[in-house]
């Protein structure tokens, strides 16, 4: 397919030289920046603050029910304003 000879690869051919500025290398090494435990840790956390406000606001619902209760058995006990 292809005939080239030796003259005709030669003059196609390019040669390149790389060098480095130094003979110096730089080695990088990557750690985790989160461990396992920390992460249970702060999962924990975020659980714990959502359980809290979610037992605040049920407490503080029941006790809008209480005082609601309260004020329709007090109307309810007077009986209606004349």
């Amino acid at each position: 397919m292809f005939s080239l000879t030796v003259l005709q690869f030669c003059c196609y051919l390019n040669v390149m030289q790389v060098y480095f500025s130094e003979l110096k290398y730089t080695y990088i090494e990557a750690e985790a920046a989160y461990t396992e435990l920390a992460l249970l840790c702060d999962i924990g956390g975020a659980l714990g603050l959502i359980l809290g406000s979610t037992m605040l606001t049920f407490c503080e619902f029941t006790d809008l029910l209480v005082t609601l209760a309260a004020m329709w058995l007090r109307l309810r006990h007077r009986g209606p304003a004349a």
